[in-house]
């Protein structure tokens, strides 16, 4: 299942919840009590699920459905994890640090707007 998800820079937490499985507000509570995500946020406050997030939910799925692990227990083990399995501080988003697919749809997108816009003037 998660060869399936569509590589993509972030993802909205709906997306998050059809690739994972995983309920929104499940996700939510994943976030405030248990303390196991951070979800990066927009302006809008809008949470952006990185591709890194979305593995970490698939273990903690994992953990909580194979090992019936409390989230308690499950943010012990993963504070004890070694320290290449935490998560990396995000990235702040600026046209160097995005990767070159990105940057190639931003131009793909970008031209076939100012395409309509020409047309429709």
């Amino acid at each position: 299942m998660e060869e399936d998800i569509p590589p993509k820079a972030f993802y909205t937490i709906g997306e998050v919840s059809r690739l994972t499985g995983v309920k929104t507000h499940v996700l939510r509570y994943w976030e405030t009590q248990g303390k196991l995500l951070k979800p990066s946020r927009r302006g809008s406050r809008h949470r952006l699920y990185r591709p890194a997030d979305i593995q970490l939910i698939f273990e903690i799925k994992r953990l909580r459905e194979e090992e019936k692990l409390s989230l308690a227990a499950m943010r012990r083990q993963m504070n004890h994890k070694p320290e290449h399995h935490r998560l990396a501080p995000p990235r702040p988003l600026s046209p160097g640090s995005l990767d070159h697919q990105v940057l190639t749809l931003l131009k793909t997108i970008r031209d076939d707007l100012l395409a309509l816009k020409e047309f429709l003037e």
